[in-house]
């Protein structure tokens, strides 16, 4: 049996001195991962549009929009909390025996999303056909069962293989969704191919197989607690453009703030794939030497974010509208002040991410929530306050200082005296 643990069962994985040259491959694994998972995304939605049309497609992007709160509800935070319980216990054993309330939690998320997409069919879909509230459930079926199965291929050190899974989920929905097109022009059809994402696990039925020895079964509390965490992230870094237009924006400020944060956003989505690789080695330095352990990460992190964020705003007030322009239309760009801000906004969520990332690591449940809660509640009164300023202008206001609470309030609960949960 190999040192690397490749022929082990995957609960097994003890975790060895690693040279600085494996994990570059595996970090460069899981960026390519996390570039193709990004690049087949953008093919699904290009080959749906361009096949049924902007209206055709909109059913299967209110699919899609829910899939989107699936995985921050599901996703991301089954899959941390299996690799942080892995490195605890040393074994898949604990994630066995707390397995059942997790497929609860996935299920309830799946029936409740399933409901609310049957009472609203015919509003938000356009008809009362019932594959689109079955679509529904089945993809937040699916985030649920991915964060399993990332987590478990994580937890174990089996790093190339989460790259494969992270990258391979949408490639299978835009195979599936190019082969059900060939059939029929059907928006149902595409909504299904959705559904298939996660098939990608049929490649690893080990990775289902979990540790059998026994033991009390973790609390999974940390689970709900990061799903809400990230979900509040996610309204904040996402929601501001239907906010612009509830403001009473023009449709051309909508569109331009959405395309400023489309661009902005590629470091976060990439970084949404290599966290995997930190929640590991983040949760031994908690329970070995508590929050302390994470202190010196936890202030160099915001520093250097509050450091990033002030020069991506240097850099993107004067090159971020023509690049916007080429990319997405003349008519697509703000000013340069309001694109330097859209670009620190961004830069601040993805240190706001890693931080997100070292709280589920150190078990803390209340600052996860009241972290991410101060950031919304914050950034609601700023937007409530700004009534004298356009609604573009209010929104990117409201947003960065949404951003900049969450930053600095993960900081200062990682950065206080006290153990981490373990």
């Amino acid at each position: 049996m190999s040192a690397r643990g490749r022929h082990r069962p995957c609960g097994v994985y003890r975790p060895a001195m690693q040279s600085p040259h494996r994990v570059a491959g595996e970090t460069g694994a899981l960026l390519a991962g996390s570039v193709v998972n990004g690049l087949a995304a953008y093919g699904f939605i290009a080959l749906g549009t361009r096949s049924l049309g902007a209206e055709g497609f909109a059913p299967v992007a209110i699919v899609w929009m829910f899939w989107a709160f699936s995985a921050a509800l599901l996703t991301f935070p089954v899959q941390h909390w299996v690799i942080r319980q892995m490195a605890l216990d040393g074994h898949s054993g604990g994630v066995r025996a707390a397995s059942a309330r997790v497929a609860l939690l996935a299920g309830g998320v799946a029936v409740a999303q399933g409901l609310v997409a049957l009472a609203a069919r015919r509003p938000l879909f356009g008809d009362a056909s019932l594959v689109w509230p079955l679509c529904v459930a089945g993809v937040a079926a699916g985030a649920g069962f991915m964060g399993l199965v990332r987590g478990v291929l994580a937890g174990s050190g089996r790093y190339h293989a989460a790259a494969v899974a992270i990258g391979g989920e949408n490639l299978v929905r835009l195979a599936a969704g190019a082969a059900l097109l060939a059939l029929a022009r059907d928006a149902r059809l595409l909504g299904a191919a959705l559904v298939a994402g996660p098939l990608i696990a049929l490649l690893w039925p080990q990775a289902r197989r979990l540790d059998p020895r026994q033991g009390p079964a973790p609390s999974t509390g940390l689970v709900g607690a990061a799903g809400l965490a990230v979900l509040l992230a996610q309204v904040v870094l996402n929601g501001g453009p239907p906010l612009v237009a509830a403001l009473g924006g023009g449709e051309a400020e909508v569109t331009a703030l959405f395309a400023a944060l489309a661009l902005f956003r590629a470091p976060y989505l990439i970084a949404l794939g290599l966290t995997v690789r930190g929640t590991g080695p983040l949760t031994r330095r908690a329970a070995e030497g508590g929050r302390e352990g994470l202190r010196g990460a936890a202030l160099m992190t915001a520093g250097s974010t509050l450091a990033a964020a002030a020069a991506a705003f240097g850099l993107a007030r004067p090159f971020g509208p023509p690049v916007i322009r080429g990319l997405f239309g003349p008519d697509t760009t703000l000013t340069g002040e309001l694109t330097g801000a859209a670009a620190a906004g961004c830069v601040l969520a993805l240190g706001g991410l890693v931080l997100t990332v070292m709280l589920i690591a150190s078990g803390d449940r209340g600052a996860l929530v009241l972290s991410w809660l101060a950031a919304a509640a914050v950034g609601g009164a700023t937007l409530a306050l700004g009534g004298g300023l356009a609604p573009v202008v209010r929104v990117v206001v409201a947003f960065n200082t949404a951003e900049l609470v969450g930053v600095g309030a993960a900081a200062a609960a990682l950065a206080r005296p006290g153990r981490a949960s373990g």
